[in-house]
């Protein structure tokens, strides 16, 4: 007997989830799928066909519910998020020594590996102040709301891909905290207090600045390893392009683009700063991508029941004692030592003759 796997996700890839619990921990249980009967109207329950189902309103309400608990679910979890990335932060309290010498051996790694000088590139676009402004705006309008306007877009538009999106950026977040957390790094526009190497604080200078009196102090300015603008721009386009299908979900790869010069330029970050946060969401994205496989071939060999074959009957004159001749099938038993009066005759067509 063969067995097909059922489906969770909406576009039918992934074996079902046999867990209750951990459906609901990977977001499988935000959109039930409706139950039908083969039996015939008028004999679902003794209701009358033509009389309107008193349960219809009362699944239907559930429904809602069910929907509205796990979007305030997620909500929550998200929120929860947020609070521990921006309590993190104030961590890295009294750890400026140990990030401004980061800072000198990140500087050197930088040289040593022939990168860039993020000097070179500030110099350039120092030429238009208009430029320079624009790339503060841009550090600090773009990062947080891109992020949130991309949750509520899948959750709202594309709920089926809601699951590995929260889940990347979860992991990639998380990451990212336990690395600020152990390696804390002053951003380049600490290096002339310590190398005298010619960078301008853009937002401090031009403005606006995060890091000013009206940041509210939540900013942990000494964690710049990795950067989370690069990685979570790359996240960005990474789902747009996985989700979309027309030709112009590829301008998304702009945004990680535009996101890495932005934050050379305005000197809060450096360039192994972006290439870490991008490596951090390359690495949720195919360790999650194992993680469900790997869950996906456990659920098929749970369910999965082993093929019995049964065993040829000896070859004997006559059928063992405690087994009825009608129970043992005639495929089990080879030609030879079936009796000749248990073989049927063949019967004569209607025509009179025995076939050809």
């Amino acid at each position: 007997m063969s067995w097909a796997p059922s489906t969770d996700s909406a576009d039918g890839r992934r074996p079902a989830v046999s867990s209750p619990l951990v459906r609901h921990g990977l977001g499988t249980l935000g959109c039930p799928q409706p139950r039908t009967s083969s039996a015939p109207t008028d004999q679902r329950g003794g209701i009358d066909p033509g009389a309107p189902a008193p349960a219809g309103s009362l699944a239907r309400a559930r429904r809602v519910a069910g929907a509205v608990a796990y979007a305030v679910s997620q909500l929550l979890l998200i929120a929860v998020l947020y609070g521990t990335y921006s309590f993190s932060r104030h961590l890295a309290s009294g750890r400026e020594p140990a990030a401004l010498a980061a800072a000198k051996d990140v500087w050197r790694l930088e040289r040593f590996l022939h990168l860039p000088s993020e000097v070179a590139v500030q110099r350039l676009a120092l030429h238009s102040h208009l430029l320079i402004r624009a790339a503060d705006w841009f550090y600090i309008l773009v990062h947080f709301p891109s992020v949130i306007m991309l949750l509520l877009w899948v959750f709202i538009r594309h709920r089926r891909h809601w699951t590995r999106i929260r889940n990347v950026l979860i992991m990639t977040t998380g990451l990212a905290l336990i690395i600020h957390l152990l390696y804390p790094l002053a951003p380049p526009r600490f290096l002339p207090s310590v190398l005298h190497v010619p960078l301008v604080d853009t937002g401090a200078v031009y403005g606006p600045s995060p890091y000013g009196e009206g940041s509210g102090g939540i900013a942990n300015e000494y964690a710049a390893m990795p950067s989370l603008h690069v990685g979570w721009s790359l996240l960005e386009a990474w789902a747009v392009i996985t989700i979309l299908h027309h030709r112009a979900r590829w301008l998304m790869v702009l945004h990680p683009i535009l996101t890495i010069m932005v934050v050379v330029v305005t000197a809060n970050h450096y360039w192994l700063d972006g290439i870490v946060g991008s490596s951090l969401v390359v690495l949720s994205i195919v360790g999650l991508d194992q993680a469900s496989r790997m869950w996906a071939r456990r659920g098929l060999n749970r369910h999965e029941s082993p093929l019995r074959i049964p065993a040829p009957a000896p070859a004997s004159d006559q059928p063992a004692a405690d087994t009825p001749a009608s129970a043992v099938p005639a495929s089990a038993v080879p030609a030879s030592v079936v009796p000749a009066s248990v073989v049927p005759e063949p019967r004569p067509e209607p025509g009179g003759g025995t076939g050809p």
